[in-house]
């Protein structure tokens, strides 16, 4: 039986901070991740010395060490790496979720991206299965890229 996050709480004797999800601290590099999220897009920083997608952003390319780069929007697909179904022993603000996947899923553009997969059935999760963005509104200013199996 699923418990609300308020009857946890209660239960618990949690407080609101006690029970709120994290939600992303953008960097100066990353935040223009953040605002495409925020429209349902997906992009990535590529290099523009060398062509190098980066995945989280870093100040110089991982590969030339180059500076200048630019935002392209992505394919939104992506497969399966790693994966685990968290059925227990989380945080607080995660408990009403359970069981929730943790993945790693690596990008058409080769990056890879730890997110949660959603919409579909967790026995039938394989490493190497397609996968598809979805975006979860989790609040008005923040939006999540998850990931799903690709619609047949």
């Amino acid at each position: 039986m699923k418990q609300s996050v308020k009857d946890i709480q209660q239960k618990l004797g949690l407080s609101d901070e006690d029970v709120a999800k994290p939600l992303p601290k953008p960097t100066q590099w990353s935040e223009p991740f953040w605002e495409a999220a925020r429209e349902h897009r997906l992009v990535l920083r590529r290099c523009d010395v060398c062509g190098t997608y980066q995945h989280p952003p870093y100040p110089s390319c991982e590969v030339c060490y180059g500076e200048e780069f630019s935002w392209v929007e992505a394919a939104g697909r992506a497969t399966l790496f790693a994966y685990t179904v968290n059925h227990s022993s989380v945080p607080y603000p995660f408990l009403a979720d359970l069981p929730y996947v943790t993945a790693i899923v690596e990008l058409t553009e080769g990056v890879r991206m730890i997110s949660n997969i959603v919409e579909c059935d967790h026995d039938a999760l394989r490493n190497g299965m397609e996968l598809e963005v979805v975006f979860a509104d989790v609040s008005e200013e923040w939006t999540l890229p998850q990931w799903k199996p690709v619609s047949e």
